[in-house]
């Protein structure tokens, strides 16, 4: 399918939204170590492996970003006792600061993109990227 004016569009806004909020994501060490505070604090603890796949991430690249992250003191594994093969990970207090700190930066720059936007459109967009959103997870949930 050719490239379109709309298709242009979205995947430039994205791009440009992305990149932006790359920068808050350093606060939590680098950006792949901040991506992963944040979602760590959003789901609480999980497997490593549910980890890996809430990330899309491959499991041995995983493993290295979480040891970075236990030797920072933000996150610690624990071993299941139903399975001993299982890892589980939870944020400690100060992963939990850390992920906080890197979510509100992050939050404050959204909400900053938003506010330049005129009321009526902030709100059509709002609604509109709930639908995209709603979409891409219905999607992400059939794959």
């Amino acid at each position: 399918m050719p490239a379109s004016a709309d298709t242009d569009v979205l995947r430039d806004a994205m791009r440009l939204f992305i990149t932006a909020q790359r920068k808050y994501l350093h606060d939590g060490g680098t950006p792949p170590q901040g991506r992963m505070l944040v979602t760590l604090l959003r789901r609480g603890t999980v497997t490593q492996a549910e980890f890996g796949r809430c990330l899309g991430l491959e499991k041995s690249w995983v493993s290295r970003s979480v040891d970075k992250l236990v030797q920072q003191g933000w996150v610690l594994r624990n071993t299941l006792e139903s399975d001993r093969r299982s890892v589980q990970l939870q944020l400690t207090e100060a992963g939990k600061l850390a992920a906080r700190e890197v979510e509100a930066r992050m939050n404050a720059h959204a909400h900053g993109v938003l506010q330049t936007l005129p009321e009526d459109s902030r709100e059509r967009l709002i609604a509109a990227l709930r639908e995209l959103r709603d979409a891409l997870q219905e999607q992400a949930d059939n794959t």
